[in-house]
């Protein structure tokens, strides 16, 4: 299944909980959420190779950036970007 075949298959539910206050991680069986409030782009980047690390690659996907962890097991969506340019200008 491709990336954006498995972000396809979020809920309706998990989509509209969507909030630029927060990371979300897709693992392939579950969803969760961390707050990331007020958080500087260093601040991501530090939370993204925590979580993913230190490989990974960054996308998008429906107007919010992706990062999407080496072995493809898990993606982090930050609804607080909605492009690559946006995340990297900061």
């Amino acid at each position: 299944m491709t990336i954006s075949e498995r972000l396809a298959t979020l809920s309706e539910e998990v989509r509209m909980t969507f909030h630029p206050d927060f990371i979300f991680l897709v693992h392939p069986d579950l969803v969760q959420h961390f707050p990331a409030r007020q958080w500087q782009k260093e601040q991501f980047l530090e939370a993204l190779a925590s979580r993913l690390g230190p490989d990974y690659t960054l996308d998008v996907w429906e107007e919010k950036v992706i990062a999407i962890s080496e072995n493809k097991e898990i993606i982090a969506i930050l609804p607080k970007y909605p492009s690559l340019h946006a995340f990297e200008s900061e």
